[in-house]
């Protein structure tokens, strides 16, 4: 069954808005020298576009033309994160006397929770979850993007991102000159990982820095995996394809990104039942990093750091993450909004903690906020894996497969990165996420009874 033209055709291009929103964004800021005021209305087409697809949700519900699914646990962890950030928005300074200006708020909110509420409209397309040309589609903005990431790593110069405008989005239209310190460039500091001694730079993509094109791959990795591998036939060039895409991935350098990819290899691998692919696969993997260990200079050492946790970004993690468990313990009613992270740097306030999703809504919004942030997950795990189990066809089970792996990863990463911090990332999961529920929700609804059936009959 395939999703209505209106919905999938609205997924694709908010997917591919998404994609290309920073470096267009960029470009009109920095090398076009729009206005300031001009370029932040432009940039907020994403929230307009939610508000539009949320009300246009709303009038279908109300005049009985939507696809008729019923309240489920998942609903109310959703909205209850929701509606506890607006309580926090409305209150905060009054109940936590936490005086933080207002653009912390918004700031805090937008990054926090505004974007999860398109998991309600994927529950008004469920279609999503069952139509392969959504898959196909996405498939096909990963391998666009990877190409770019490859042939921007290799010859565009760091000169040649700050003539697009790179620097000047970040420094003075984000205002996250903070991310930039460190470097002649006046670029993100995470476009290079230092091996030894020496800087290596990343490669960023369309996304404009080696994390922020690295972070998607939670949910690419396992829908390309997805798409490839679980048919009966593959073609060569969707295997080319692939193989593009891990080329990419693995150039970004991106530690952690690059081990969950693997796990959710691994665990596909599990699902379906394929002990042969584990065999190969690791093979493969054991052969690369032994390529990589032998050939690069520096990466030994680089790797047993990390192992250690005395490399550089490790070790800030590690402060980052004590910090915010300090001030939770301390503070387990929470901070507000727009106090961790990117939100206050962006703010420029002193950020109480990073580089962790758990802590960022538990220093912002408490023990409630991150209780639901774990039954969110626990429900979105166990709706993919029903319908991965339980789907009625091959698209339906291949997205309940990317949505369990997905919902995986980010839990994973999520322990040293503020997953959601990534556009792409969080707009299109919590779409797909709110599909597969109402999908599982339909494969798990009770059978009628005989005399409910006799009736409908006679009607």
């Amino acid at each position: 069954m395939q999703a209505p033209a209106v919905s999938r055709k609205a997924f694709v291009v908010l997917a591919w808005g998404l994609a290309f929103h920073s470096l267009i964004i960029a470009v009109l800021f920095g090398l076009l020298e729009m206005p300031e005021n001009t370029v932040r209305m432009i940039a907020a087409w994403k929230e307009i576009a939610l508000a539009c697809f949320l009300l246009i949700v709303a009038v279908r519900s109300v005049l009985g033309r939507g696809p008729g699914v019923a309240l489920t646990w998942t609903d109310l962890w959703v909205a209850g994160i929701v509606l506890t950030a607006l309580m926090y928005f409305a209150g905060a300074n009054l109940w936590l006397r936490a005086e933080l200006p207002l653009n912390a708020q918004l700031l805090g909110f937008r990054q926090a929770v505004y974007f999860m509420l398109i998991y309600f409209v994927g529950r008004a397309t469920p279609g999503l979850a069952d139509d392969d040309k959504t898959m196909r589609q996405i498939f096909l903005l990963i391998i666009v993007t990877s190409v770019l990431g490859i042939l921007e790593r290799f010859l565009l110069p760091p000169e040649g991102l700050v003539a697009l405008g790179v620097a000047s989005y970040f420094q003075d239209f984000l205002g996250a000159s903070a991310m930039t310190a460190g470097n002649e460039y006046g670029l993100p500091t995470n476009y290079w990982a230092f091996i030894g001694n020496t800087p290596v730079r990343r490669a960023g993509s369309i996304y404009l820095n080696g994390q922020a094109f690295a972070v998607p791959f939670l949910l690419f990795f396992p829908l390309a995996t997805a798409w490839v591998f679980a048919r009966a036939r593959r073609s060569s060039w969707a295997v080319f394809a692939y193989s593009i895409m891990c080329v990419a991935l693995l150039l970004t350098l991106t530690r952690m990104t690059i081990i969950v990819a693997l796990i959710q290899l691994v665990l596909f691998i599990l699902l379906r039942r394929r002990p042969e692919w584990a065999v190969a696969g690791l093979a493969v993997a054991a052969a690369m990093f032994l390529i990589v260990f032998v050939v690069v200079p520096g990466f030994p050492e680089y790797f047993f750091l990390t192992l250690s946790g005395q490399e550089t970004s490790a070790a800030s993690h590690i402060r980052d993450v004590s910090k915010g468990v300090l001030a939770f313990l301390e503070q387990p009613w929470g901070t507000g909004l727009g106090t961790t992270d990117a939100s206050a740097t962006r703010a420029r306030l002193q950020h109480v903690t990073g580089d962790n999703l758990y802590l960022k809504y538990a220093v912002e919004m408490g023990i409630v906020g991150i209780s639901l942030l774990v039954l969110m997950f626990g429900s979105f795990i166990a709706h993919s894996y029903n319908l991965f189990r339980r789907g009625t066809s091959e698209p339906q089970r291949r997205m309940g497969a990317t949505i369990w792996l997905a919902t995986i990863g980010l839990a994973i990463n999520g322990m040293t990165a503020v997953v959601f911090n990534s556009l792409i990332l969080g707009w299109l999961f919590f779409w797909l996420a709110g599909a597969v529920v109402s999908q599982s929700q339909r494969l798990t609804a009770p059978a009628p009874a005989p005399s409910e059936l006799r009736l409908a009959a006679a009607d």
